[in-house]
């Protein structure tokens, strides 16, 4: 077959159309994909890693609260138990363990009563706190006065996870309020897997009086306004953990009478955090 010059002008063209089209087709090809890919990455950014690190905040913060349910554990040994030494392996995760010292505590616990001679009587404990802060969450939460307790930072309201040994038994009228602080001579912070050190070598401060039946009982809870657990003490005092139907609120935040106290038993114990 004998091709003209211009029909073979023609062929080179169609030939030259049809590779641009190729080219044209893959290039829109690459664009598509390209966008694909880029879309699928944005969407694991902005969507996938935050639900990434919530959820090792979430598993962070479940590990810890077993960790302070733990530690909270051993401070009852130590204070019922009479064992001096107390030394376990924690693990911190997702944020920072630190001691409060007693004497830089600003939240405070008053116990006020009546002699069975009419002479009042008064007590104001500085309980300190080992405390646990998120660094990528909000939680907050605390061992203190013998109560483990957490809130959520920039957000009011608290709640009590285990609470404290305050009892008072009905058929004698005695009320027994352990007190529980935490000291340590210096600031200590734990962060990841290290050993707790805890001791109490010297035996508890005990109170017992005996209270005129007539006058009631108050107790009184004020807390740090950085680092409050109002709402945790309050459902505390209200239930029926320490007597059943709780004790009666007065008008003050934070304040709660208790009647018919025949006797009064007031132990106070100190438990040092020698290292951490």
């Amino acid at each position: 077959m004998v091709l003209s010059i211009g029909g073979l002008c023609v062929l080179i063209q169609n030939s030259i159309a049809k590779r641009d089209d190729s080219a044209v087709s893959e290039s829109i090809g690459f664009i598509i994909m390209f966008s694909i890919v880029i879309t699928g990455i944005a969407m694991v950014t902005f969507y996938g890693y935050p639900l990434l690190i919530k959820t090792q905040v979430g598993s962070d913060e479940k590990s810890m609260e077993q960790t302070m349910i733990t530690i909270q554990n051993d401070m009852k040994i130590l204070t019922f138990s009479n064992v001096p030494y107390r030394d376990l392996s924690v693990m911190v995760s997702g944020g920072t363990l630190e001691t409060i010292n007693s004497s830089e505590s600003v939240q405070y616990f008053d116990i006020g009563y009546t002699l069975s001679d009419g002479s009042p009587q008064s007590k104001t404990f500085y309980p300190g706190e080992l405390r646990y802060s998120s660094s990528e969450g909000e939680a907050v939460m605390s061992i203190e006065n013998g109560a483990f307790v957490r809130r959520q930072k920039f957000t009011e309201g608290s709640v009590m996870a285990a609470n404290p040994r305050w009892f008072m038994d009905d058929d004698t009228g005695t009320l027994v309020i352990n007190l529980i602080s935490v000291e340590s001579t210096v600031k200590q912070y734990l962060s990841g897997i290290g050993d707790l050190q805890m001791s109490m070598l010297s035996p508890p401060e005990t109170t017992i009086n005996d209270c005129d039946q007539t006058a009631d009982v108050t107790i009184k809870y004020v807390p740090d306004p950085d680092d409050d657990y109002s709402a945790a003490w309050d459902n505390f005092f209200s239930g029926d953990s320490v007597k059943s139907g709780g004790l009666t609120p007065l008008g003050t935040p934070g304040e709660f009478t208790l009647q018919n106290v025949n006797k009064i038993v007031i132990k106070e114990y100190k438990i040092k955090i020698e290292n951490m």
